[in-house]
């Protein structure tokens, strides 16, 4: 009875320990599991640097894809980046630019029942109030952080009158930018089949909006909020959705500053980013991203061994030797004015071939945050346990169930030898207590034989 008691016992805890990462990009957040890593140096130590130029070690899960120097516009990587794509709320940087350039960032804009009831269900919000006002730099602000749709809408509104109109605004800027293939009908990024753009329209827009001062500013702005008002008397509280800027996080990436995550069905995963180091500044815009087939995040992935790639492949002064730089350029800034010399040649030709297989790489758990952007789903921040990876660097890790399994062996034995010890002890005390008896019985038995 004891030993059935004790293995109900241990298939209780075998059954409270055991518990196998799920590896998935559609985990529920669970913020125990959650591993900080600020510290970058640690991880840099290990980097090794991919063989120069060969990005046939390069695999970029993402359908389009491109790395840029973001003074130049020399293209570093590129991968299917004229292909029309979906840029869900990375349209969002050609608002708020045209935001920065039009407006008087004090001046207020007054949410009407169009900009904010037009938002459809499910789609990300800042609970903006009709008839609430505010500034035009807050508006910026949960437009950038929050990806706040209706806000997109209250800005299009208060410049143009309409968010028709300010689409018309959007393709003249888009066009003097120089973009080649994009089509903007809405502020926000709401899904629409006329609404598209290409991987390599994107990076000279964000480009173009990094060369201002006040987007850097927003771009790389942590959290946000919006002050109570008559209409919503609660502060409301932001924070930027993306991972690589969150140093709570394992897709934290200590040398990026900005600037737009993005994400509906039809688009999948979108990331435009930027990454400054000692001065070498690189652009990089993923499209069209899903889940690895180990379930890692593709876009912060993507977005990561791309940087890396440049930072080890490039250099910046090689790369300004090729172009007429005239001005100053420091950290996380850029300040200048460039043309390009007459015997260099630039690479912005269509890739025609996908790159191959990924060396070695880092896997190990991870916590991947997304925006999510989706006519039938609530925005929300879902946060996955899933295995990171990188193709600089790699450190073993052991799966967590592993060691759960290996603990409830442990507790299992360790029970079961207190248990026989115990078994075999009491046996022992049982055989000596009737050996006593029978010698008892013995000597009673003699004893009465002799009275006898």
């Amino acid at each position: 009875m004891k030993l059935k008691k004790l293995l109900f016992s241990f298939a209780i805890i075998i059954l409270m320990l055991q518990g196998v990462v799920e590896i998935t990009c559609n985990a529920t957040e669970d913020k125990s599991q959650k591993v900080i890593l600020n510290d970058f140096s640690e991880i840099e130590k290990n980097i090794e640097p991919v063989e120069e130029k060969n990005e046939d070690l390069l695999k970029i899960y993402s359908e389009s894809a491109i790395l840029i120097e973001a003074q130049t516009g020399k293209i570093l990587y590129e991968k299917d980046i004229y292909a029309r794509k979906y840029p869900a709320s990375t349209t969002k940087i050609l608002t708020a630019i045209i935001a920065i350039e039009k407006c008087d960032l004090n001046e207020k804009a007054i949410a009407s029942h169009t900009a904010v009831f037009s938002v459809k269900s499910g789609y990300s919000i800042a609970n903006i109030q009709e008839g609430e006002s505010f500034t035009i730099r807050e508006l910026l602000e949960v437009l950038m952080l929050q990806s706040a749709n209706e806000a997109a809408n209250i800005i299009a509104e208060h410049i143009s009158g309409s968010v028709e109109e300010f689409a018309n605004l959007m393709n003249q800027k888009a066009k003097e930018i120089g973009c080649l293939d994009s089509n903007f009908v809405n502020a926000n990024g709401a899904h629409d089949e006329n609404h598209y753009s290409t991987a390599y329209d994107l990076s000279l827009i964000a480009k173009y909006c990094m060369q201002n001062e006040i987007f850097r500013e927003l771009a790389q702005q942590q959290e946000c909020f919006l002050p109570s008002t008559e209409k919503f008397e609660e502060e409301r509280i932001f924070i930027n959705t993306n991972s690589l800027m969150q140093q709570n996080s394992r897709y934290y990436y200590p040398y990026c500053n900005g600037i737009k995550t993005g994400f509906t069905t039809p688009a999948k995963n979108c990331l435009i980013s930027s990454s400054n180091k000692g001065g070498f500044e690189l652009i990089s815009v993923i499209l069209h991203a899903e889940c690895t087939e180990e379930g890692l995040s593709a876009r912060y992935i993507d977005t990561i061994n791309l940087f890396e790639y440049g930072y080890n492949n490039f250099k910046l002064d090689n790369i300004l030797k090729e172009y007429n730089i005239t001005g100053t350029i420091r950290n996380n800034s850029v300040n200048s004015n460039i043309k390009k010399n007459n015997n260099s040649t630039e690479n912005i030709t269509k890739n025609e071939e996908n790159s191959s297989n990924i060396g070695n790489s880092l896997r190990e758990e991870e916590e991947a945050k997304y925006e999510i952007l989706e006519d039938e789903k609530t925005i929300e921040t879902v946060t996955s346990a899933v295995k990171k990876e990188y193709n600089s660097y790699e450190r073993k890790s052991v799966s967590i169930g592993w060691i759960q399994i290996i603990l409830g062996v442990i507790i299992f034995i360790v029970s079961l030898k207190y248990y026989l010890n115990k078994s075999l002890k009491t046996r022992t005390t049982l055989k000596r207590i009737k050996e006593l008896e029978n010698r008892k019985m013995k000597k009673d038995n003699l004893y009465n034989f002799k009275l006898g």
